[in-house]
């Protein structure tokens, strides 16, 4: 117990090409940067990467969430309202907003993806279907 103490204090180096990358509830690559595997009680840190014309289905989670978005263009759904998204942008997403995003450009859209917990937040799919 003390050991898993200490390394908490202690921080931890993370690095991105041993962390595997796995499919989101969209289907889409993401990778879990910083989760309770670390250590981490109360954050939770993905990068995902979406190809033209991919996009994140909407769906709402039960916490909050920050989507922001490090290259590429696009456009996301928050609640009704449809906004421009793209390098240099955040995202914040209350509780139980149903939101979803998509690449209309024609480079990567790269996005960081952050829940106040140690692990992604439960999602309840609005909709479904191929994500690419």
């Amino acid at each position: 117990m003390q050991a898993r103490q200490q390394a908490r204090a202690g921080g931890k180096r993370i690095v991105h090409a041993e962390v595997p990358v796995v499919a989101s509830p969209s289907g889409l690559p993401t990778q879990h940067l910083v989760s309770g595997r670390d250590g981490a009680r109360q954050l939770f840190v993905a990068q995902q990467w979406l190809e033209p014309g991919q996009r994140v289905f909407l769906h709402t989670h039960p916490v909050e969430e920050v989507l922001t978005f490090l290259a590429g263009a696009g456009e996301a759904m928050l609640g009704g309202e449809t906004v421009a998204i793209g390098a240099g942008t955040s995202l914040y997403i209350p509780p139980g907003l149903v939101h979803g995003f998509r690449n209309t450009g024609r480079e990567t859209l790269h996005v960081l993806v952050v829940f106040p917990q140690p692990a992604f937040a439960a999602t309840a799919m609005v909709e479904g279907g191929d994500a690419g």
